[in-house]
C-alpha cells in the first residue's frame, strides 16, 4: 500500500508587512525527496512546531503497514503574504511526484488553512486540486490543518477527510496529523465509507479572545467528542477563521465526518449554529500597558506578570519588531524588573559593532512594520551576543545573529531572524529564566498559554497596536465579506455547503 504524504504549511497574515520568500522556507523547513521521510522518522514531538502533525501522520502510516512516498514538505514562520513562486514550485514538485509513485493508494497533505499568496486566496485548495487531478476520483485524499483555517468549498469538495486541531491552545498538532492518517488508511483499506458534511459560519473572532480548555468554546468541543466517543461520527472538526486573513471566500466552519450521512449533517448545523449563538461572548478583555507595568512593578509573588502583546504576535504573522512596551517603560521612568523580546536587525547592527560590555544609543524597533510602529530612541547595555543557532524542544532553530541588551531595568533578548516567541524556551535558550522576573512580555497569541499558564496565573492582554489586533473593524480588509459578523449581526441559518469526495 502507497501512500503520498507531503503538503505547504504557513500561516498568513494580510496586513503584516513584506512577503514570505523560499528563503523562509528554506530557513524553517523545506523538506523534499528523502529529506520528507529521514525527518518525520526522526522527528521529536515537540508541541509548538508546525512538522508535530506531520510526524504525527507519519508514524500512524508506518505503523498501518503503509509504503509512505515523500510529496516533499515546506513550512515556514507565520509572516506575510507568500509569493505566488513558492506555491507553484510547490505544486509542481508535488504534481511530479505524485506522477511517478502511481499507482497511489491514497494520500496525505499536511497543511495551516490559512494560507494566502500574492495571486492566490486558496493555496491549500490549490495544491488539494492539483493532487486531485492526477490520482483520479478513486484514490483517498485526507488532510490535517490548523483550528484557525479557512477550510473552503473547493478544499472539501476535492478530499475525502478534512482533520483540524481541536485544542486552542495547540497542543493536538501531533493528533490532527494522526487522526488525518488513521482516516486515510481506512479509507485505503476500504474499512470506513465517511461522508463529510461542511458548514460555513458567516463570523471571525480575535484568536486572542478564546482558548477551547474554558467557556464557551469547552461544552462545544466536549459535545462534538462526545458524539466521536458515542459512535455517531468518525471525525470533526471546528474552525475558527484566523482573522487577519483577508481573502474573498473565508469562513469559519464546522466538518463533521460519518458513515451515516443523515447524522453529519445534523451535527454539523447543530455545531455551527451553536458556534454562532456564542459569537458575542469571545471578546478580550485589555488592559493598558502603564497598567501592566504598575501591577509587575507591585509583584513580589515569585510569578512573573505576563503583559501579552498579541498585536505584535509572531505566530499570527506579525513581524515582532514594537518596542511600544519598552518606549511606556521609558516613559513612565519604571524600574520594573522585566524581560523582554523583539526583533530588529539594524539593532543587533550596532550592538555588534558596539561589542559586549558597551553602551548604545541607538533607536530601537519599528525597521520592518515602519506604519504602523515607531522607533524608540533607547540608550542600552550590551549584555551578549549569540549567533542565534539554538536548540529548543528537540529542533535547531536559527534566530540569527543576536543581543541581549539591558534598558533601565529590562532585559532586552534582540534577534534578526523571527520564530515563535510564545515559549518561556526561547529567554531560556539566551540564559535567562521567565520566573526571575516581575514581568515577561510575551509576543503570541493563545497559543503561548499552554507554556506560561503552569508557571502563572498573572497574565494580561493588553491593548497595543499591530496586525494581529483584537479591534477587527480597524483593520482594513479589502476582499473580505462584510456580511457577517463582527462586520454585520444578522440572522443565520446553518445549512451543509459542500460534501466530501
Amino acid at each position: 500500500m502507497r501512500i503520498l504524504l507531503g503538503g505547504l504549511n504557513q500561516e498568513v497574515n494580510s496586513f503584516s508587512p513584506g512577503k514570505t520568500t523560499i528563503e523562509e522556507y528554506k530557513r524553517k523547513q523545506y523538506l523534499l525527496g528523502d529529506a520528507l521521510i529521514k525527518a518525520a522518522s526522526e522527528h521529536v514531538r515537540a508541541f509548538s512546531d508546525l512538522f508535530d502533525a506531520m510526524g504525527g501522520a507519519y508514524n500512524v502510516l508506518v505503523d498501518g503497514g503503509a509504503d509512505v512516498v515523500s510529496g516533499g514538505f515546506a513550512g515556514a514562520q507565520s509572516g506575510g503574504i507568500i509569493e505566488q513562486s513558492v506555491l507553484d514550485d510547490y505544486i509542481s514538485h508535488i504534481k511530479e511526484i505524485t506522477r511517478q509513485s502511481l499507482p497511489l493508494d491514497g494520500v496525505v497533505l499536511v497543511m495551516h488553512g490559512a494560507a494566502q499568496s500574492d495571486e492566490s486566496d486558496d493555496p491549500e485548495g490549490d495544491i488539494i486540486v492539483a493532487v486531485r487531478e492526477i490520482v483520479g476520483e478513486s484514490v483517498p485524499i485526507s488532510v490535517s490543518l490548523d483550528l484557525h483555517a479557512n477550510v473552503t468549498e473547493r478544499m472539501v469538495k476535492n478530499a475525502n477527510t478534512i482533520s483540524l486541531y481541536q485544542h486552542y491552545p495547540h497542543v493536538d498538532i501531533w493528533e490532527a496529523g494522526e487522526r488525518a492518517a488513521r482516516l486515510c488508511l481506512g479509507l485505503a483499506k476500504g474499512e470506513i465509507a465517511p461522508k463529510m458534511a461542511y458548514v460555513q459560519i458567516p463570523m471571525i473572532v480575535p484568536a486572542s479572545a478564546y482558548t477551547t480548555e474554558t467557556e464557551p468554546l469547552l461544552s462545544l468541543m466536549n459535545k462534538a467528542h462526545a458524539y466521536v466517543e458515542g459512535g455517531r461520527l468518525l471525525d470533526f472538526s471546528i474552525s475558527q477563521m484566523q482573522p487577519w486573513l483577508d481573502v474573498k471566500d473565508g469562513y469559519s466552519s464546522v466538518v463533521a465526518i460519518g458513515e451515516d450521512a443523515d447524522v453529519a449533517e445534523r451535527i454539523a448545523k447543530e455545531l455551527a449554529g451553536e458556534l454562532w449563538e456564542m459569537r458575542h461572548a469571545f471578546k478580550t478583555e485589555l488592559s493598558s500597558v502603564d497598567e501592566v507595568i504598575a501591577i509587575a512593578e507591585q509583584n513580589e509573588s515569585g510569578k512573573p506578570v505576563i503583559l501579552n502583546d498579541f498585536a505584535d504576535s509572531a505566530n499570527a504573522g506579525a513581524a515582532g519588531d514594537s518596542a511600544e512596551v519598552i518606549e511606556r517603560v521609558l516613559a513612565l521612568g519604571s524600574d520594573v524588573r522585566g524581560l523582554m523580546y523583539l526583533n530588529d536587525s539594524e539593532f543587533v547592527a550596532a550592538c555588534r559593532a558596539a561589542g559586549a560590555g558597551n553602551t548604545v544609543k541607538v533607536s530601537l524597533g519599528a525597521t520592518i512594520s515602519k506604519k504602523l510602529y515607531t522607533p524608540v530612541p533607547v540608550e542600552a547595555e550590551v549584555k551578549a551576543l549569540f549567533d542565534g543557532n539554538m536548540f529548543i524542544h528537540g529542533n535547531f532553530t536559527n534566530y540569527g545573529p543576536s543581543a541581549v541588551v539591558k534598558i533601565r531595568n529590562m532585559i532586552v533578548v534582540v534577534t534578526t531572524q523571527h520564530f515563535y516567541p510564545g515559549d518561556p524556551a526561547l529567554y531560556r535558550a539566551f540564559g535567562y529564566d521567565p520566573l526571575d522576573f516581575q514581568m515577561v512580555v510575551v509576543k503570541a497569541c493563545t497559543s503561548f498559554r499552554a507554556f506560561y499558564g503552569p508557571l502563572t496565573d498573572l497574565i494580561y492582554p493588553v491593548s497595543t497596536k499591530g496586525p494581529a489586533t483584537a479591534n477587527l473593524l480597524s483593520l482594513p480588509y479589502e476582499k473580505l465579506p462584510k456580511s457577517f459578523y463582527p462586520f454585520s449581526d444578522g440572522a443565520f441559518t446553518p445549512v451543509v455547503n459542500a460534501w466530501g469526495k
